[in-house]
């Protein structure tokens, strides 16, 4: 039982609202930034994300090339992106 309890820990599934929490943003940026790691449900438009592959993409620094002098950290949601789709072109960066 005791190694379930470490599988279970170690593959934590998310919600997207808990994903969101987690991350401190909005449902609607999870959505719309197709970078981050997400696994759709079968049959469904529900998609779950896990806690190991979100922690990852942050370590990652969104793949950016990161310079060499920089020892800081990096965090993919603190850059600025320019291509957010929005329904109405008015709106679209």
């Amino acid at each position: 039982m005791n190694q379930e309890r470490q599988a279970s820990a170690t593959l934590e599934i998310m919600t997207l609202a808990e994903a969101a929490v987690y991350l401190r943003v909005s449902k609607s940026t999870l959505y719309q930034r197709k970078d981050i790691p997400r696994h759709r449900m079968p049959g469904s438009r529900e998609v779950r994300f896990l806690k190991d592959e979100l922690i990852a993409w942050l370590k990652s620094g969104d793949g950016e090339a990161q310079s060499a002098d920089s020892s800081e950290l990096v965090f993919p949601l603190d850059t600025a992106h320019t291509t957010v789709y929005h329904r109405n072109p008015k709106y679209r960066g």
